[in-house]
């Protein structure tokens, strides 16, 4: 008959009593819904009342008795609507829940008790009978407190339900949050972590081969070099970062992949196939580097002869997809050897952008793992 008060404490829907029934909270909230809603909530306490008089009346109500009543808990029922609309619209409510227990319990009461006498005033006209002389006799008096009283308990007891509830809602929802802030802070620093041991392992392979190209080859070394301090300083700024973009994590993985293909030599090709409006596109750093390396360290490098990786990133729609291809070992390789990494990517992409990360066979052999995340 009317939307529940919202809390002070918490942001809640409106609510109608009817939505204790679990069907009736299929379609959303609106004027319309409510006013059909009040409509049939009110007829079943009208049935309910007319079920009463049958059982405790000597003598079976007839269909005019039955339309009474209809009638009078219609009334009634829409009076009660528009009381608790009202009090929504103005403040009482708010100002009721704010004001402690015992205020809200008298609002929750006193509003349904003076929706049935007004209800009452406007069924006796309708009836054509003033108030006083209606409620004179003694039938009618027990009528009017006996409703007021159910109506009140009734509502009253649906009110406060859904209050209790809404919060216990509301403090799952603040913990869920809680958890899952915790599992992202703790996917970061898994990350920071899983880098500090791979970035030494990289830096000390690197600085040994350029070491080694010095007084062969300086033109190489001096490209080797020059490579990886881009590497190092996209890395750097990818580390500090909670979010970064598709052009800047192009940047990173050009810059590591050059200081491999010249370790590699001719073994290493690669492309990067990234669209001039999606380089500004923001992700979660250090997503797609560790694809890449996965790529190299189990596809690649075990394959006598190298290959390519291909980076590419495309819209799909309302998403973006990413992807990272080579033609590498293929695929049982890629899933036996990138564990630890490919399990970090996952649950960042879970928690960061409730995405999954999709490894399959690449088309003419080697694997291609890819994700997509709202753009």
């Amino acid at each position: 008959m009317a939307a529940a008060p919202e809390s002070p404490r918490f942001v809640r829907e409106k609510f109608h009593p009817l939505e204790i029934i679990p069907v009736f909270r299929r379609w959303p909230q609106s004027l319309l819904r409510d006013l059909v809603y009040t409509f049939i909530w009110s007829s079943l306490f009208g049935l309910g009342f007319f079920a009463v008089s049958v059982i405790t009346s000597p003598h079976l109500p007839g269909m005019r008795a039955a339309g009474q009543m209809l009638l009078i808990s219609n009334v009634i029922g829409f009076v009660i609507h528009g009381l608790f609309s009202m009090g929504g619209a103005v403040g009482c409510e708010r100002w009721a829940k704010e004001s402690g227990y015992w205020t809200k319990v008298a609002y929750f009461t006193l509003v349904p008790m003076l929706g049935v006498l007004v209800g009452f005033e406007i069924v006796s006209l309708i009836l054509d009978q003033r108030l006083f002389t209606f409620v004179a006799r003694p039938a009618v008096l027990v009528s009017i407190a006996l409703t007021s009283l159910v109506i009140s308990l009734v509502l009253s007891a649906i009110f406060f339900w859904r209050e209790r509830s809404a919060k216990a809602e509301a403090e799952v929802a603040i913990e869920r949050a809680r958890v899952e802030r915790i599992e992202r802070e703790a996917a970061s620093a898994h990350l920071r972590a899983l880098q500090a041991q791979i970035e030494p392992h990289f830096l000390f392979n690197t600085l040994a081969n350029v070491t080694s190209l010095v007084d062969p080859d300086p033109a190489k070394a001096k490209r080797m070099l020059e490579s990886f301090i881009r590497f190092l300083r996209a890395s750097l700024a990818a580390t500090r970062a909670e979010t970064t973009t598709l052009g800047d994590e192009a940047e990173l993985i050009a810059s590591y992949l050059d200081v491999l293909q010249v370790r590699m030599e001719g073994r290493l090709r690669y492309a990067i196939d990234l669209p001039q409006d999606l380089r500004g596109f923001q992700i979660a750093p250090m997503l797609v580097q560790p694809l890449v390396e996965n790529a190299i360290r189990h596809g690649l490098e075990p394959k006598v002869e190298g290959g390519c990786v291909t980076v590419a990133a495309r819209r799909e729609g309302d998403r973006v997809r990413v992807e990272v291809s080579d033609t590498g070992v293929g695929f049982g390789a890629v899933t036996r050897g990138g564990g630890v990494g490919l399990t970090n990517i996952r649950e960042r992409l879970r928690l960061l952008h409730d995405s999954r990360l999709e490894v399959a066979e690449a088309p003419g052999g080697g694997a291609r793992v890819s994700f997509t995340i709202p753009a």
